[in-house]
């Protein structure tokens, strides 16, 4: 049976992108990066672990990376909601974020140096 004989209608939808979320854009490896930095400050934090080589040696990841992606922890809310929903900019990817040598502290200077708005 073809789809003309069932009655089927094909509809193109386009999304106004400025409000949606952008799915295809959900980027797994800067989410799961927002998530281990997230859990590895609260683990200094809360004193389960006393060093980033302590979270380095337990992950099996590097001291380097482990003081890269920690400062991810503290990104914007407005940030990583549009991480989660795939709504930041195409450029912000972990490389990105990671390569800076420092994050701003600033939520405003934040979203201004990464482009989110």
């Amino acid at each position: 049976m073809h789809e003309s004989e069932r009655g089927v209608e094909s509809k193109l939808v386009l999304a106004n992108r400025t409000h949606e979320a952008r799915t295809e854009n959900v980027d797994p490896t800067l989410i799961k990066a927002i998530v281990r930095a997230r859990l590895w400050f609260d683990q200094i934090a809360q004193g389960e672990v006393q060093s980033i080589s302590q979270i380095a040696k337990a992950e099996g990841v590097t001291d380097r990376y482990v003081s890269k992606v920690i400062p991810l922890a503290f990104l914007a809310p407005d940030i990583v909601s549009s991480i989660l929903s795939g709504s930041q900019p195409v450029e912000l990817t972990t490389e990105a974020l990671t390569k800076r040598t420092s994050l701003p502290s600033s939520w405003e200077t934040q979203r201004e140096m990464l482009g989110v708005r």
